[in-house]
């Protein structure tokens, strides 16, 4: 055999070998969520009298809240919904870019790990959080797509927000699939506070407007919310975006 065909053989193989390298490192590495298995501690809180959104299966441990802080100090909190589809734990960002590819330890990762927008906080008005999403139901906060379905909605309109102070039990009043390249799709969602209370107001009657379907939640100026932000995989140019208002706060 010539040298030039097996030269040829050789940058052949050498390609082969760097595309299943470079899949298998994909596979390997992006959206894989975080192994939560070594923060879970058996179960000692109680969810607010009123709360009975969650089911009692699995629910013999639960995420230390503690044992999260030991290895980060960002850490603030733990959303759960019901059948624990999403039981995540929730960051402090320090900017909004900052967690977008870092987990629980801060170190490189697709799927990143939730965060409170470096404009808001647990005192806003609107507390705003985001998480990716992937193919997986496993990788944060994707189960939220599942949102756009009005029977889904139906049968799970209400999670927790587990925080160092005590739980906050929400509803959700609407959800919205936005595509933030869209100048018709408003983007308001991402504020923490309004000045004026005509402001705030006129802000939650255009969010149960755009909804995708009518919930049947009222909501006022009242109310302090909850939104939640996602891609949506199915569409990766628009936003799934789910608002809840607090309807219970542990101790109040």
């Amino acid at each position: 055999m010539k040298v030039s065909v097996w030269i040829r053989l050789l940058v052949v193989l050498l390609l082969v070998t760097t595309v299943l390298g470079g899949r298998l490192y994909y596979l390997r590495t992006v959206k894989k969520s975080y192994d939560y298995s070594a923060y879970y501690v058996p179960k000692t809180r109680t969810e607010p009298a009123d709360v009975t959104v969650l089911p009692k299966e699995n629910d013999e441990t639960e995420l230390s809240l503690e044992l999260l802080k030991r290895t980060n100090s960002d850490i603030v909190g733990i959303l759960e919904f019901p059948g624990r589809v999403i039981y995540e734990p929730f960051v402090q960002a320090k900017d909004d870019e900052y967690y977008l590819r870092r987990n629980l330890e801060g170190k490189y990762s697709a799927a990143g790990i939730a965060f409170i927008s470096g404009g808001s906080s647990l005192d806003s008005t609107n507390i705003l959080i985001y998480g990716h999403s992937g193919g997986r139901d496993a990788v944060v906060f994707t189960p939220l797509m599942n949102y756009t379905d009005k029977e889904y909605y139906r049968k799970n309109p209400k999670f927790i927000m587990h925080t160092f102070a005590g739980d906050r039990e929400y509803t959700i009043f609407a959800v919205l699939n936005i595509d933030p390249k869209d100048r018709g799709d408003t983007l308001e969602f991402t504020r923490s506070s309004w000045r004026k209370e005509e402001d705030y107001e006129a802000f939650l009657n255009d969010m149960r407007k755009r909804s995708l379907y009518d919930t049947g939640v009222s909501v006022s100026v009242k109310d302090r919310i909850l939104t939640l932000v996602t891609c949506d995989t199915r569409d990766n140019s628009k936003r799934i975006v789910v608002i809840a208002k607090e309807t219970n706060r542990e101790g109040r």
